[in-house]
This record gives C-alpha cells, sequence and structure tokens, in this order.
C-alpha cells in the first residue's frame, strides 16, 4: 500500500498512457479495415504530418510552461502567456501554409491534389497546439487527474469517435478540428477558475522572455526528433513515388512512436519533479531515479521487441485487420529496432530538460539528424536498397538514446548535493 501511495503519480499516469495506446491501436485497426488502401495511407501521412509540425507552432512552449509553472508555483500568468504566444505562433503557421497549400500538399502527399487537405490540418495542429499548452500547465501544477483526463480525452478518446463517424480523411480532419477546439475551450474556462490566472502586461513581457529563451533553443532539436521520425515516410513518397508504401512506412513509425507514447508518463512526471530535486539539491533521489528508470526503458524495450518479432504476423492482424498490406510486417520489424535507443531518450530526456537550462537535448537531435541526412544522401547516390533508408534511421535513432544516455550522466554528476 505503501508503494502505491508513494508512486501514485507514476501509476496513475501510466494507466492514462495505455489506455491511449490501446485507443491509438483501436484508431489504426478502424481506420484499416473502413477506409481504402490509399485512405488509410493519407490518413497515417496526415498523422505524420501533424507531429512533424507541431513544434514549430510550439516554439517550446510545451516544456517550457511545465517546467517553470513546477518551479514558480504562483506565477499562474505562465498560463495565458502561453496560450497568447501559441495562438500568435498559429496565425503565422496558419497563413504560411494556407497561401502555399499546393507546395505543402505535394511535400506531405505527393500531390497537389491534396491541396484541399491543408487547411484543416493546419486547424487541426492547431487545436493541438492548445492542448499541449492546458496539459503542460496543469502537469507544472502536479494536477495529475485532470492533465491525464485531458490527455484521454483529446489524444484517445476524440480520434476513435470521430472514426466511428467518417471514414473521409478530409471530413475527418475538419470535423476532429472543430471538436478538438471546443473541447480546449471548455477545458481553459475550467483551469481559469481553478487557478484564477490573471495576464498583466509587466508579467506578460517577463514570462514571455522566460519561456522564449528557454523554449526556443529547443525548437531545432524537437523539430530534428519528429524530422527523424517523419522523414523516412516523405523520402520514400518523393524518392520511389508510391503513397501506399509511404503510408506502411508511416505507420510502421507510429509504431515507434507508441514507443515513446508508453514510457511518456515518465517524461511527464519527471520532468516537473526532478526539477524540484534540482532546485532543492536532493542528489540522492536524482540518482535513484536515473538508474532504475534506466534499467526500466532497457528491459521493457527488449522484452517488447522481441514478443513483437516472433508473434509480428499475430499482433499485427489484431491491430490491423487480417488485410494489413505484407510490407508492413517488415518494415516494422526493421524500424523497431530503434526502439532501445528511442525509449532511452524518451526517459532521459527529462533529466537534461530539468537540470539544464541550455538546450542538451536539441543539439544532440540536430546533430543526429545531420548524420541522418547524410546517410541518406548516401543511399540515394550509392543506389542502396529501400531498407538500407530504414538502417540509416534505426542507426540514428539508437545513437539519439547512447548521447542522451551520457550527457545525462555528465548532467547528474555536475550537480552538488
Amino acid at each position: 500500500m505503501h508503494f502505491f501511495k508513494r508512486n501514485i503519480d507514476y501509476i496513475v499516469t501510466f494507466f492514462i498512457e495505455f489506455l491511449i495506446v490501446l485507443l491509438s491501436f483501436l484508431v489504426y485497426r478502424i481506420a484499416s479495415e473502413y477506409m481504402t488502401e490509399y485512405g488509410f495511407s493519407e490518413y497515417t501521412l496526415s498523422r505524420r504530418s501533424i507531429s512533424f509540425l507541431q513544434p514549430l507552432l510550439m516554439v517550446g512552449l510545451g516544456v517550457a510552461v511545465p517546467r517553470y509553472i513546477s518551479i514558480y508555483s504562483n506565477r499562474n500568468s505562465i498560463f495565458p502567456t502561453g496560450l497568447l504566444l501559441l495562438v500568435i505562433s498559429g496565425f503565422v503557421m496558419l497563413s504560411v501554409i494556407g497561401f502555399n497549400a499546393a507546395y505543402f500538399a505535394e511535400i506531405f502527399f505527393g500531390s497537389v491534389n491534396y491541396s484541399s487537405y491543408i487547411f484543416p490540418l493546419v486547424l487541426l495542429l492547431f487545436g493541438y497546439g492548445i492542448h499541449a499548452i492546458i496539459y503542460g500547465f496543469l502537469r507544472g501544477k502536479r494536477n495529475i487527474y485532470l492533465s491525464n483526463f485531458v490527455q484521454l480525452i483529446h489524444i484517445g478518446i476524440l480520434p476513435v469517435t470521430i472514426l466511428l463517424y467518417t471514414n473521409q480523411v478530409k471530413e475527418l480532419l475538419y470535423i476532429n478540428s472543430f471538436l478538438l477546439l471546443i473541447s480546449c475551450i471548455i477545458f481553459i474556462v475550467i483551469t481559469v477558475k481553478k487557478y484564477h490566472p490573471k495576464l498583466k502586461v509587466n508579467k506578460l513581457i517577463a514570462d514571455t522572455k522566460t519561456m522564449l529563451r528557454y523554449g526556443l533553443p529547443r525548437v531545432l532539436g524537437d523539430f530534428s526528433l519528429l524530422a527523424l521520425i517523419t522523414l523516412p515516410s516523405y523520402f520514400v513518397l518523393n524518392f520511389q513515388q508510391d503513397l501506399l508504401l509511404s503510408g506502411d512506412v508511416a505507420y510502421s513509425m507510429t509504431l515507434i512512436n507508441l514507443v515513446g507514447t508508453a514510457f511518456g508518463p515518465l517524461s511527464v512526471v519527471l520532468l516537473p519533479e526532478i526539477a524540484e530535486f534540482s532546485r532543492d539539491k536532493k542528489l540522492h533521489l536524482i540518482k535513484q531515479r536515473f538508474y532504475r528508470f534506466i534499467f526500466m526503458s532497457i528491459s521493457l524495450t527488449i522484452v517488447g521487441y522481441l514478443i513483437y518479432y516472433f508473434l509480428s504476423d499475430y499482433i499485427l492482424t489484431i491491430l490491423l485487420g487480417s488485410n494489413y498490406r505484407p510490407s508492413i510486417e517488415e518494415i516494422s520489424i526493421i524500424v523497431l529496432r530503434g526502439s532501445f535507443g528511442y525509449a532511452l531518450y524518451i526517459v532521459l530526456r527529462s533529466f537534461l530538460d530539468a537540470i539544464k537550462v541550455k538546450a542538451i537535448n536539441s543539439f544532440n537531435l540536430t546533430v543526429v539528424l545531420i548524420i541522418y541526412l547524410s546517410l541518406i544522401t548516401a543511399c540515394y547516390y550509392l543506389n542502396r536498397s529501400f531498407n538500407d533508408y530504414l538502417y540509416a534511421f534505426v542507426f540514428c535513432i539508437n545513437l539519439l538514446g547512447l548521447l542522451t544516455l551520457i550527457q545525462a550522466f555528465r548532467a547528474i554528476n555536475s550537480l552538488k548535493g
């Protein structure tokens, strides 16, 4: 009983994220069953594109808001300031992408015929940005129950519910956007009533400087991570000119992204917790969590990969139905070899973000992305096989995990208890 009381934040967050992972699998199962092959590829590419663009929209606020509200617990003005900055960023992005819809349709879907998909896609992206500010503020306040409820509704339940209503991708994007924005407004009202944040000019300027000074250097890193996970689909789309194969790669990348989702609860709770421990000089607690979560992430990913490797056909039949494209099995087995490094990164990045103001994670991610692009370029000019493009991704994502492990170890040892 004492164990549950001491770790209730982790247990609740793990449970909710586990539900979200199950619902995410259900989303793709429904999409695979009720959409055409092209519709399924359009849907997976839409979700990958939203993830790809989100770091540019967020300008680092997704990390800055929970970090600073956990450090300055009475500084509730951070919430409206974060929302205002997000709205400004969203307006800029909507303007830039909206006025160049044909260009971005060519990049995201391989054809200008998908230009009409771009506006609802960006609108949905904006909704997820508002969600991230609400979720981040509640995380920083250590309001585990409300923050997880928001996450469950927006990330887990809404996509499933909408897919049950329509299997047309463009219509789905519009409906998801409007329902998400309405829900966000409701949760903003709830948050305002609970914490009474006030927006004043002097606090607005101070909060903006504080969050952007911390968040902006991390944009490149966040973008690099999503680029690393998203670009393989775009390379296939543009080099192979194959929308279906690109959709298969996008789904496989979704599987490795769900590994991050599975370990995400640790990162969610660790960031504000390690920030507090660092502030209070509780070095022994930081080290305790560091070694505990290294062991946990490595052991769980090894077991998980072995299970998937030997039972991939059975698992994919459960996830997508019996009519899934055979290439998904081969691609996903290769891609998931990167899960070891990705899990380490997801867990240990919070130690670096909490201890260091300097954007070390962003530096590591940028270096890894440059290496990845170099390998892809070499594969292209050497006319290497399709699988070599995937192995380049696996090498780089595992390299990211190793770099994060080394840097987190150094950061912790630099602290004085």
